[in-house]
């Protein structure tokens, strides 16, 4: 089968990304052929098809640094990209794919590359990774960090009205006014056959919010098993891994250590909170939070399986979190936030606790509960990793894949 695989960013950025080009491998070992779509980026990785990529444009800065009429064409850009139509076109009329699967297009290269699917007569499944059609922010997330739904799916003027984008009033209002020219135009409703939500929690959201529940299946991501090598003993910390970003819920982490002051907790990742932090760990005098930067590879794995267990106190409504289930199959428990898709993967005193999102005291009386359990945290590892091999295998992700395309090739 000849599956072309659209995605705005061919190269590392997030779960996303990983999860596309996991998918990608699979597919190929499988003996299918896979033809990407993106954009140009200086950090692409290598591909035979990349002449027909999308120019270079990040919206952002070029939004921003335009003046009204150049800003105007990249804000159209934003909406509605005819360059990716046509590109996309061409590399259809080229290849003469059987099925498209589609994951993020927001904004680089635009919603309107599913009318350019459907025009060429594809079946299209579209991985649903954060909460864009329904949300123009991706997070229902308020521009005070506090967790909002009322855009409710169709009120997106909200969006505009709370400056919830970047918390600037002129961003805000162009992913709108992008929400309202899909909503108008019904792109998400008619221009994708199959949605795959990885959580049920999204899942629900959609259905919650007008899409058929025959649009939106529940199938969670998979990860390459075979590369996390599980260990049951620890070195004496736990950690945390992620984006250093208030929705992360990392801050509220930093600070209930001061009330686990037993307890050595490593934070592995970057982002804008991470000198604020490193400050008030300073300032606090907690020599129990150590910053080791950006890891990867397996390095991060490393320092993971070694540790005594992983938090995920995300204050936002977390889709899936591939933290979660690289914990799990490491074979550690995990402390995280009853939010969005976290709970589905955690079963609570089994294979990891829970705690009420944004509530330190919660927070709190998790982790020391994780830490009373120490003798059993072997068979709860042991319980998690029985649950990553269950559910996020490659092999039964792979098969359940190519059931729905084959099932949709035959029907369309």
């Amino acid at each position: 089968m000849k599956i072309l695989m659209v995605h705005k960013f061919y190269y590392i950025e997030g779960g996303a990304e990983r999860y596309f080009f996991n998918l990608t491998e699979l597919l190929q070992r499988q003996g299918h052929e896979v033809i990407p779509f993106a954009m140009h980026h200086p950090r692409n990785l290598p591909s035979p098809w990349s002449g027909y990529f999308v120019d270079y444009f990040e919206p952002d800065k070029e939004l921003a640094h335009l003046g009204p009429v150049n800003g105007l064409k990249a804000a159209a850009r934003v909406i509605y990209n005819r360059q990716a139509q046509a590109r996309l076109e061409t590399l259809i009329d080229a290849v003469q794919p059987d099925i498209a699967h589609v994951h993020g297009v927001y904004h680089h290269l635009s919603p309107s590359v599913l009318f350019s699917l459907k025009k060429k007569k594809l079946p299209v499944v579209f991985t649903l990774h954060e909460y864009k059609i329904l949300c123009p922010d991706y997070l229902f997330l308020d521009r005070q960090g506090r967790v909002c739904e009322r855009c409710a799916g169709k009120h997106f003027w909200h969006a505009t009205a709370g400056r919830c984008f970047r918390d600037s009033l002129a961003a805000s209002a162009l992913v709108t006014a992008e929400s309202y020219v899909h909503r108008l135009l019904r792109t998400y409703h008619r221009q994708v056959d199959l949605y795959l939500s990885p959580s049920r929690f999204l899942q629900g959201k959609m259905i919650q919010y007008g899409y058929p529940e025959a649009q939106v299946m529940w199938l969670p991501y998979t990860i390459p098993m075979d590369d996390y090598d599980p260990c049951y003993e620890h070195d004496g910390y736990f950690v945390y891994v992620g984006r250093l970003s208030h929705e992360k819920g990392v801050a509220e982490l930093v600070r209930a250590m001061r009330r686990v002051p037993e307890a050595h907790l490593k934070v592995i990742g970057t982002g804008r909170l991470g000198e604020p932090l490193q400050d008030y760990v300073r300032q606090e005098g907690l020599g129990n939070v150590e910053f080791l930067g950006y890891r990867s590879g397996a390095e991060l794995r490393e320092i993971v399986r070694r540790a005594m267990f992983v938090a995920v106190p995300s204050v936002v409504y977390d889709n899936s979190p591939l933290s979660i289930y690289e914990a799990l199959a490491h074979g550690k428990p995990v402390v995280g936030a009853a939010i969005g898709g976290i709970p589905e993967l955690i079963e609570e005193g089994r294979d990891g606790f829970l705690f009420k999102a944004g509530d330190e005291a919660s927070l709190v009386t998790a982790l020391h509960r994780m830490l009373d359990r120490a003798p059993q945290w072997p068979e709860m590892g042991r319980a998690g990793r029985r649950k990553a091999e269950a559910l996020f295998g490659p092999e039964a992700h792979v098969q359940k894949i190519e059931n729905i395309y084959g099932r949709l090739v035959r029907s369309h």
